[in-house]
């Protein structure tokens, strides 16, 4: 696959964190995809374990947009940094909803193979995200 063919694929999968189009996730990921992120590490390998956290995320924001801020493909890999933005309408992360603007920033890279993503790792700013929610106090700086 060409670096484009890739880039495609891994826009057509944050088109499905937009939409909800949950479908595409069968047709865009591997039976056998693997999350490594460390922050997830009990999801269920496969388009499964996917689903669920697209759902968590579309269900606590449901006005959800994905800001892509870079994408890089070099070899079977895509890396990708983006902001996810919307409204705290629904439960995330055990804290229920604010009604604030979320803006969760991180990078992940997509690994590509015969038109499927099969392998991802992701980076949060976790703590920016915890303080937006009010689940973590910002310090003050004298």
């Amino acid at each position: 696959m060409s670096a484009e063919e890739s880039k495609a694929i891994v826009r057509r999968f944050w088109s499905v964190w937009e939409e909800g189009n949950i479908d595409l996730v069968d047709e865009l990921l591997a039976p056998d995809y693997t999350n490594h992120t460390p922050a997830s590490p009990d999801q269920p390998t496969g388009p499964e374990g996917v689903k669920g956290v697209v759902g968590m995320f579309r269900s606590a924001m449901p006005d959800l947009r994905v800001v892509v801020e870079d994408m890089i493909a070099e070899g079977d890999k895509v890396a990708v940094r983006y902001t996810l933005e919307g409204t705290h309408e629904g439960e995330l992360f055990g804290v229920s909803p604010t009604g604030q603007r979320l803006s969760i920033k991180s990078i992940s890279v997509e690994r590509v193979s015969d038109g499927k993503i099969i392998e991802h790792w992701r980076v949060t700013d976790s703590l920016d995200m915890m303080q937006q929610l009010g689940a973590i106090s910002t310090p003050e700086h004298t």
